[in-house]
């Protein structure tokens, strides 16, 4: 991996994603920001996903691959890439046009360990805007504060990220879970905690995230919200007994300080993970989880 000044690698993970592949490719393309590379890598798609990629593979370099799983078709990405900044992409979403020039720019004020994100608008399949989503702004904590609230379960959408490749040369490398779908937050609470790494939010719109039916990530959601301790766990054991200590007796502050209104969230969420028929929880937990990630 050889890091070109301020170029960013965009990588795009792609298995069986024909139907929304084009406007998600062609959203990168049209970029006000043109010092940028775009990898794709073919994880063993069924369908014409390749068929599409090869068409763009005069502008976008173009990775096929026997079906090796997310996490695997993310490091093929980045074992090639040449940016000094990490962008992973959804073939499914659609980037502003001054997204990454945001990104950039911003992230260029800011400590070279900073993972820069931004806010985001809900679509749905026909490209319709359902609703604005408003991250919690912790722009002003310390790190130790913000990685209480990581623990806590504070996700951060991905593909509204910049991240420094300088991570990835540290150790900090993305890695294959039992639950693909994790892999983010996994690698975010790593970021933040054995790596020391600052989080900063752009509070501007910069990503159409797409909800639509074929989508893995709202699939056995209930799996994925009980999978997330072990991940914290596993974390929390490769630190210091008194960094561990620390960190424990913050988030029960923390948990124990939230508004009543966050609390009956979460006393719902856990109703209907526990409670609930398989055919309508993961529905009604997308809406409870959404709900408790806005304004954190």
């Amino acid at each position: 991996m050889h890091l070109s000044n301020d170029k960013v690698s965009v990588i795009m993970p792609v298995y069986n994603s024909e139907i929304f592949l084009k406007d998600s490719i062609n959203s990168v393309l049209h970029q006000t920001y043109q010092n940028l590379e775009i990898i794709a890598i073919d994880d063993g798609s069924t369908d014409n996903s390749l068929k599409i990629l090869q068409k763009y593979s005069d502008k976008i370099t173009v990775i096929h691959q026997e079906n090796k799983g997310l996490a695997d078709a993310l490091n093929v990405g980045i074992k090639n890439m040449n940016g000094k900044w990490f962008k992973w992409f959804s073939p499914d979403d659609v980037l502003y046009s001054d997204a990454i020039e945001i990104l950039v720019n911003e992230a260029k004020k800011l400590p070279e360990n900073t993972i820069v994100y931004s806010n985001w608008e809900l679509i749905d399949d026909i490209g319709k805007k359902i609703r604005d989503f408003f991250e919690s702004n912790y722009n002003e904590l310390n790190t130790f504060e913000y990685n209480v609230r990581l623990l806590d379960g504070q996700q951060i959408n991905v593909n509204t990220t910049l991240i420094p490749t300088s991570l990835f040369k540290k150790g900090c490398l993305i890695q294959n879970l039992e639950d693909p779908i994790a892999i983010d937050y996994d690698f975010f609470l790593r970021a933040g905690m054995l790596y020391n790494t600052k989080f900063y939010l752009i509070s501007k719109s910069l990503v159409q995230y797409r909800i639509h039916s074929l989508q893995s990530s709202h699939k056995n959601i209930v799996k994925t919200l009980s999978y997330l301790p072990k991940i914290r766990n596993n974390v929390m054991s490769k630190l210091e007994d008194t960094d561990q200590g620390q960190y424990l007796q913050h988030l029960s502050v923390y948990k124990k300080n939230k508004p009543f209104s966050k609390k009956t969230l979460e006393f719902g969420l856990k109703l209907t993970k526990n409670l609930l028929p398989s055919e309508i929880t993961d529905k009604l937990l997308v809406f409870y989880v959404n709900h408790i990630r806005s304004n954190r």
